[in-house]
């Protein structure tokens, strides 16, 4: 593990608690790693393969699984972003070969998709796909729809987007940067503002109920019909 954690995290100590767990200590912040000889629970995984719609094997890879590691910020005198930053680094660092995917929350991601979008990361550009999960649906005549779920966690609104006619590429590249710039930069985007590469564009922000989460104000991301 400590090559794995070379030039990505500075450890001043690990400390083995028992036979199947270590603490990291990196700058006055503990993180546990333990192994748990049991697979995660066949509902959960099944819930979260099937809507990985960004990984078309994922059902069949992590059908393989026969355990799996817990990691957790123990101790952290860091915001909720550096403790993200800081868990990403200890996650990749457990991802050894014989790894098949991580999950974290609703966001599940192959080992490979993982270290790609974990290796260069700072608070400019925060990893948000790793810890948040950007759920799709796309009705042939209404058009595509995303919800997230997870940018609660960083003390955000979660975002949504309903029955846009768009591809769904673009829809999608443009909400996982809005979630990232808000990451980054906390909750500066106003209510009616407009988002994309430009305001004439009319792709608009406005904060309101959920379309599906009953209770719930999130950011609604709307483009002109």
């Amino acid at each position: 593990m400590e090559g794995r954690l070379a030039g990505r995290l500075k450890v001043t100590d690990i400390e083995r608690e028992d036979g199947e767990a270590i603490v990291l200590r990196a700058g006055g912040n503990n993180v546990l790693v333990r192994l748990l000889k049991n697979p995660a629970p066949d509902e959960l995984i099944k819930d979260l393969c099937t809507k990985a719609w960004y990984w078309q094997q994922a059902c069949d890879e992590t059908s393989k699984h026969r355990a799996q590691a817990v990691v957790g910020v123990m101790q952290s005198s860091l915001d909720k972003l550096d403790t993200r930053l800081l868990l990403t680094y200890a996650v990749a660092a457990a991802m050894d070969d014989n790894a098949i995917a991580s999950y974290w929350l609703a966001s599940l991601q192959s080992r490979e998709a993982f270290f790609r979008q974990s290796a260069r990361i700072s608070r400019d550009v925060p990893p948000i796909w790793l810890w948040v999960n950007f759920r799709v649906s796309n009705d042939v005549e209404k058009g595509i729809s995303f919800s997230t779920s997870g940018m609660d966690q960083l003390g955000l609104r979660e975002i949504e987007a309903k029955d846009v006619n768009r591809p769904g590429k673009d829809v999608f590249v443009l909400l996982h940067g809005m979630a990232q710039y808000l990451a980054s930069k906390g909750p500066i985007i106003k209510d009616g503002e407009t988002i994309g590469d430009s305001p004439r564009l009319n792709i608009r922000v406005q904060q309101g109920p959920s379309y599906w989460r009953e209770g719930l104000t999130v950011y609604r991301v709307t483009w002109p019909k």
